[in-house]
């Protein structure tokens, strides 16, 4: 067996397990078709299809409709970097009330994922940093890379085989997200906040609650502004898209279900935000 075939095989080997997947480029880590939230898919007609299409794809696994919450540990944004997985554990048990229970896990090219069976209620999106400084999750809306794929930095393998276990209260408490911010007109402007960073946090703080306070006729249109503001982040590589992608979809999570606004629209509205700005980078003076 190649292993050119063997990447067919990760993507009908999660398939197998229940979890909707579809295909990235090769090598990488984005999505190798357009409107993946919609066609992830568990068939293995459809699978079959995309691995014809080219043998070399990558697999990703919709972490949302495969009923997951993964915890991404990086271990190179954690202060110091994590150097193994014992010690990128107990940076996570370090900001939590508790231990978390041992489950599926898989080691990474930057560190390690941790997959749990997520909650039906509430529903959890992506978070960035929420856990705590490298500790990252997956949920609705997201997607991570399945084991068996492979990148020019490293492959993606199961370190630990055991099976999936539910995401624990104490996580499901952290990550559940808080009311949206309410900032005074003024707080957030360039004169009044000194440090860049502080600054950008503004930045994401504001374009967030525009997004979670629009009203119902404005929201999809309040969404679109918000992704031109950061997309021009994103372009100027002063924010990582999927941070950025992160803040607008968890501020626009109170408007889903409400008058037919979906997540697949919301999500399609901050992708063409961001591919409309990215010819407008916007640089931050540091």
């Amino acid at each position: 067996m190649t292993a050119v075939m063997d990447l067919r095989a990760v993507a009908l080997a999660a398939a197998a397990r229940g979890w909707p997947v579809f295909p990235l480029r090769p090598g990488g880590k984005t999505p190798a078709i357009k409107r993946w939230p919609q066609l992830a898919s568990t068939d293995n007609d459809r699978i079959h299809h995309w691995w014809n299409t080219n043998p070399r794809y990558n697999t990703a696994i919709a972490t949302g409709p495969a009923g997951l919450h993964v915890i991404d540990l990086d271990a190179g944004h954690m202060h110091p970097p994590a150097t193994d997985f014992s010690e990128a554990l107990a940076r996570l048990t370090a900001v939590l009330p508790g231990p978390v229970p041992a489950t599926l896990t898989i080691a990474t090219p930057a560190g390690w994922h941790l997959y749990y069976r997520a909650p039906n209620q509430p529903r959890l999106r992506c978070t960035v940093a929420r856990i705590g400084e490298g500790i990252d999750s997956r949920g609705h809306g997201g997607y991570i890379v399945a084991p068996g794929s492979r990148t020019p930095h490293g492959d993606y393998r199961i370190i630990d085989h055991r099976p999936v276990t539910d995401l624990p209260d104490i996580l499901i408490n952290r990550l559940t997200p808080p009311p949206p911010p309410v900032l005074p007109a003024g707080d957030w402007t360039s004169s009044t906040v000194a440090q860049p960073d502080s600054y950008l946090a503004a930045i994401l703080a504001a374009e967030a609650d525009r997004v979670a306070h629009a009203r119902l006729h404005l929201r999809n249109h309040s969404l679109f502004r918000a992704a031109l503001v950061l997309g021009r982040l994103v372009a100027a590589k002063e924010i990582s898209e999927h941070h950025a992608r992160t803040v607008l979809t968890t501020a626009a999570e109170a408007h889903i279900g409400v008058e037919g606004f979906t997540a697949a629209e919301a999500d399609r509205t901050v992708s063409n935000g961001f591919r409309y700005s990215r010819a407008r980078p916007r640089h931050l003076h540091r």
